[in-house]
């Protein structure tokens, strides 16, 4: 589940239509009803590009390196998304419950 400044940066990046930093991702988010700190939207970003919903490149900037983040290919945009993340949960929750079952802890 995203919190709704998560699924506020998700929605802009889908709709962006290219790349953007995290600088461009906190920017946004200050306009928006729940603010959230730098940090948080640098950490956010970093999780949805481990978990693949994005991709990135990294640049050479003037205060070092940064990230240009764009939506990955298995996730594209929301419906996309929605499909990946359910799909994940019911992979998760078969492996479990079939876990228990071979254990004998059902």
């Amino acid at each position: 589940m995203l919190l709704p400044w998560q699924a506020e940066v998700m929605r802009w990046i889908w709709g962006a239509g290219g790349e953007v930093d995290s600088r461009t991702a906190h920017t946004r988010l200050r306009k928006s009803t729940t603010p959230v700190s730098r940090a948080s939207a640098i950490n956010f970003l970093k999780k949805m590009a481990e978990e693949g919903f994005l991709t990135y490149r990294e640049v050479t900037s003037k205060g070092g390196r940064k990230r240009l983040y764009r939506p990955s290919r298995v996730a594209p945009d929301e419906g996309g998304f929605r499909r990946v993340l359910a799909s994940r949960i019911v992979e998760r929750v078969r492996t479990e419950l079939l876990g228990d079952a071979v254990e004998g802890r059902t």
